[in-house]
């Protein structure tokens, strides 16, 4: 079987070398194609990260697709209209939720230690200490609880501080695990009223885009957090800035931006309460990703479901 891969970001190498290794523990034989060089050549899977439509489109052979990444917005829409039926895969976790956790973690203690202060302090030159909050009154509220909610929920309920969430549905599969309240989205403002740190990892969809304008991060307590790792376009950033300027919001770690790279004159990039990554906190690692891959592959040969299927009416 052959196998198309679009990724302009990682040499092709180091994915060809990866999957047919895989394929070998698998018992597949696979042929491994560059589509970025070999865009005519048809396959019966791709592996893809933001491909052309064109490209896509052209792939009359498809059996599977597999998104290298954690979010589907992009290219869903796109794949069911040129080829319906054809299903869309994502990565679960593939060494991402690790990355999540520690990104998440760090944004969390920041937070909490006043970090941000202390750096207005020293560009003053001023020595004081700060007081701290209770522990216990610090919640860190999860916005989405699939497979990066869950690894980063883990992360900072083992550092003792309370922890809530919130998901369409009201329902996590990972609830009673972590054992924490779970809020459904209809319910999103008494989630927010109770949350000092919040951790956006929704997927975006029509119902998620844009809801979080003024008037729902005003829900949030006075001087509270946010930290966005899903997507940019979930965040009314207009709004976000304006509540960071009146100091009802202390900070703002952003990963992600309704328009990426974030352009060089948007006033994100110079207020003194917000930190900038460049979508970075977690990233495709190729060798769990591409043993994944060939599982589901596997699977597939062998008339299963795997898991990762994208519902395609909800997004994700």
């Amino acid at each position: 079987m052959r196998l198309a891969v679009w990724d302009p970001d990682e040499p092709f190498r180091r994915w060809r070398e990866a999957l047919m290794q895989h394929a070998q523990e698998t018992g597949l034989a696979v042929e491994v194609i560059d589509a970025c060089r070999q865009p005519e050549t048809q396959a019966e899977f791709a592996l893809v990260w933001k491909p052309p439509t064109d490209w896509l489109q052209g792939q009359m052979g498809l059996r599977a697709v597999f998104n290298l990444g954690a979010g589907v917005d992009a290219i869903a829409p796109v794949l069911h209209r040129l080829h319906p039926g054809v299903p869309l895969i994502r990565l679960e976790d593939a060494g991402m939720g690790r990355q999540m956790g520690d990104y998440v973690a760090e944004g969390v203690l920041h937070a909490y230690r006043r970090m941000m202060d202390y750096a207005a302090q020293q560009a003053q030159a001023r020595w004081e200490p700060l007081p701290l909050p209770p522990r216990a009154s610090f919640t860190v509220g999860f916005l989405g609880l699939g497979q990066m909610g869950a690894a980063a929920a883990r992360r900072v309920a083992a550092m003792d501080f309370p922890i809530l969430a919130c998901s369409r549905s009201g329902q996590s599969r990972f609830a009673a695990e972590l054992g924490c309240p779970i809020h459904a989205l209809d319910r999103l403002d008494e989630f927010l009223a109770q949350t000092r740190v919040l951790v956006v990892l929704l997927p975006l969809t029509a119902d998620t885009r844009g809801l979080l304008d003024y008037a729902a991060l005003s829900r949030l307590p006075q001087g509270a957090h946010v930290i966005n790792a899903s997507r940019g376009a979930v965040i009314d950033q207009a709004d976000l800035l304006d509540l960071l300027h009146g100091g009802h919001l202390s900070s703002a770690l952003l990963d992600v931006f309704a328009t990426e790279p974030l352009p060089g004159d948007d006033p994100l990039w110079r207020h003194p309460r917000v930190r900038v990554t460049p979508h970075v906190a977690a990233q495709t690692l190729v060798g769990p990703s591409a043993a994944q891959v060939m599982r589901k592959i596997a699977a597939i040969e062998r008339g299963e479901k795997p898991g990762g299927v994208v519902d395609m009416r909800l997004g994700y």
